[in-house]
């Protein structure tokens, strides 16, 4: 019982029942156990005057690891609380809560399931459950050893089965057991969760022993029941060599049995069937966007579901009828396909368009001096992602500038981590008897490059060839051709 449970217990404590029978002597009474370490704050003192007459204190629990809904019960006996005593209902028989068992999940070639749930991890079971168990691939092992197992106050009550390869595992070789496969050539029938083959009334079926097909070496055909069938090889193109077969006919409950394969190395194999009228319930489909085509309702009859454009399927695609008269699971429903939402990956993204639905488009965009890094544009797909990961915004950054001969920068340009983003301006000047000859200053633009190439510092005859240019970067001078 856990700490929640106990917490339960006490405040439901002034709701207990047998109030009546109190008891007098002080060395009788059960005290009020300490619960500070559950939860400090929890005021018990208020319970305590009262709580020394309780004889029984029943409460709601979810016990075990599949969380059974049980009330349960404990009881002050000679001075001790005794207990807890469990029971599915408050006036049903309250039973001690027993040890659970731990189902280890060792063998993956068994198919384990527990209340028609298929169980594929390590997991614990309350007292009294049973499993059910069988191989997975049906015919291609032998099944060796129990169908079911229960827990008994902590113990199972057999040895987990085994799934033991048959001739076509082991290319026919050491003496292994024949396989057995299975054809529904008309009708429909299912493997249980023991490992039965169902049949449905009026179907054909063929029962195939694979061993080497040699002279005056054939498999045996046997069955329980005392109808008869007819054996001999496959004629289908394929299964002449291999297949032994035994064709059951429009199958009837009188058939139902074992039916076993000898080979002619003596070894067996044999599978159960029972033939069984079962049909299942229409099925109700809710969502309306499901669009379900089905065999038929009966036994082994499957349905299969997809969904309309735009929407995906959320559950299974086919679901079929099981031995049981119900459907192997509830229908699905179909859910708007959507892409996962996103997000700016960093302060200088914009996100100027977006449409999740299928089909949709997200579209980016840079801020100023930076450039994207990825695709510009998303497109949501089939199956509800993105057809690329998110674009991302880095700086834009121009090369360092060139300083020509006989000149200097006269600015210093504001750079970020030694580079020049966009907008930086870099000014040019010469040493003194040398003038520039071309843009004394330019600016870093967001292609990346500079708004023009650096300029050439020259003496001021070789300047005269030129109709106009900029003196000490700021007065136009007009020269005459000499």
């Amino acid at each position: 019982m856990n700490k929640f449970m106990l917490l339960i217990l006490f405040i439901v404590a002034l709701f207990c029942q047998n109030l009546g029978d109190k008891l007098i002597a002080d060395d009788y009474k059960c005290s009020l156990p300490d619960v500070t370490s559950i939860d400090k704050k929890l005021d018990v003192g208020r319970f305590r005057a009262d709580f020394a007459w309780v004889s029984e204190v029943k409460f709601p629990g979810l016990i075990g690891p599949m969380n059974e809904r049980l009330i349960c019960k404990i009881k002050c006996v000679d001075g001790n609380w005794v207990g807890p005593l469990c029971s599915p209902t408050l006036n049903g028989r309250f039973q001690p809560v027993l040890r659970e068992c731990l189902y280890r999940h060792r063998n993956p070639l068994l198919s384990v399931t527990f209340r028609n749930g298929s169980v594929v991890v390590d997991t614990y079971f309350p007292h009294g459950a049973v499993l059910a168990l069988r191989c997975k691939h049906f015919g291609l092992y032998k099944f060796a050893g129990e169908s079911s197992l229960r827990c008994d106050n902590g113990e199972w009550s057999h040895k987990m089965p085994s799934c033991v390869p048959t001739s076509l595992i082991t290319n026919y070789t050491g003496g292994a057991p024949p396989t057995i496969q299975y054809v529904v050539a008309a009708g429909s029938a299912v493997v249980e969760s023991r490992g039965q083959l169902l049949v449905y009334p009026g179907s054909t079926l063929w029962l195939d022993c694979l061993w080497p097909r040699a002279p005056e070496q054939e498999p045996e055909w046997t069955w329980s029941h005392s109808g008869r069938h007819t054996a001999a090889w496959a004629s289908d193109d394929g299964d002449t060599e291999l297949h032994y077969r035994l064709a059951l006919t429009r199958v009837t409950p009188r058939q139902s049995g074992n039916y076993t394969c000898t080979s002619p190395a003596a070894s067996t194999h044999t599978i159960s069937i029972k033939v069984v009228n079962i049909v299942c319930p229409p099925i109700d489909v809710l969502s309306p966007h499901v669009t379900q085509f089905a065999q038929g309702t009966r036994l082994g009859n499957a349905v299969h579901f997809s969904c309309q454009p735009g929407y995906h399927i959320n559950g299974p695609t086919v679901v079929s009828c099981m031995g049981d008269g119900r459907w192997s699971s509830a229908p699905p429903t179909c859910e708007e396909t959507l892409c996962p939402g996103l997000r700016a990956s960093g302060p200088h993204v914009a996100l100027l368009e977006y449409n999740a639905s299928l089909g949709g488009r997200a579209v980016f965009a840079c801020a100023w001096g930076y450039r994207l890094v990825g695709a510009p544009g998303l497109e949501c797909e089939p199956g509800g992602r993105w057809s690329a990961d998110a674009p991302r915004c880095i700086p834009i950054y121009c090369p360092d500038p060139s300083v020509p001969d006989r000149g200097r920068l006269v600015t210093a340009a504001t750079t970020r981590d030694g580079k020049y983003p966009v907008g930086d301006l870099v000014v040019y000047a010469c040493d003194d008897g040398y003038q520039v000859e071309g843009e004394s200053s330019i600016v870093c633009t967001e292609s990346g490059f500079w708004s023009h190439p650096p300029p050439f510092c020259v003496p001021p005859s070789e300047i005269r060839r030129a109709d106009t240019i900029y003196v000490d970067n700021t007065t136009l001078v007009n020269f005459d051709e000499p």
